[in-house]
């Protein structure tokens, strides 16, 4: 089929980023950071908590959705993704990450796999704002372009590539 290319902006219905509230809670809605991400997904063990008032109010901006994609915008870990699954709802996140949504002509997996590739690693070196911690703002984030196929071809191609890193993961953890 015809690829055409794409923003991010074009292809989500938000970009986003969330607020670092006063205090945290032993327990109640999980708080996502950027060291809660293991492998492309979110490790609740190593997330904190906020009061779930607080979530609602302050930092209803950025409350996260089953599918959104968190992208960090700064630091170390600029460029790092993680997927937001329904294990670790009701959430929220800080203002380091962008909280991607997309919409529903944008397949999840394969959008990941861009945001992962280095398309991605060159644009960010290409934008990035220098000082004393690289960053990048949400409008940079949103101007990301790149060629994108149809949704069933999307589908496919993510099929495969999740075919693919499963069988590193086997090899990788037989060895």
């Amino acid at each position: 089929g015809e690829w055409q290319e794409k923003s991010l902006a074009e292809l989500t219905s938000l970009i986003t980023k969330g607020t670092t509230p006063q205090n945290f809670t032993e327990s109640g809605v999980t708080y996502v950071k950027i060291e809660g991400f293991k492998d492309g997904y979110i490790d609740q063990s190593k997330c904190l908590f906020i009061d779930e008032k607080i979530h609602i109010s302050e930092l209803k901006r950025s409350i996260l959705k089953e599918g959104d994609v968190l992208f960090a915008i700064a630091g170390a870990t600029i460029g790092k993704c993680g997927l937001v699954t329904k294990e670790i709802l009701p959430a929220n996140t800080n203002q380091a990450l962008a909280i991607i949504r997309l919409k529903k002509e944008a397949h999840i997996d394969f959008t990941l796999s861009i945001l992962k590739s280095n398309i991605m690693l060159k644009y960010i070196q290409n934008n990035i704002a220098g000082g004393a911690q690289p960053n990048l703002n949400l409008q940079q984030i949103a101007n990301f372009s790149f060629i994108i196929p149809t949704l069933p071809e999307q589908t496919k191609i993510a099929n495969f590539l999740t075919t693919i890193d499963e069988r590193i993961n086997q090899l990788t953890h037989k060895k």
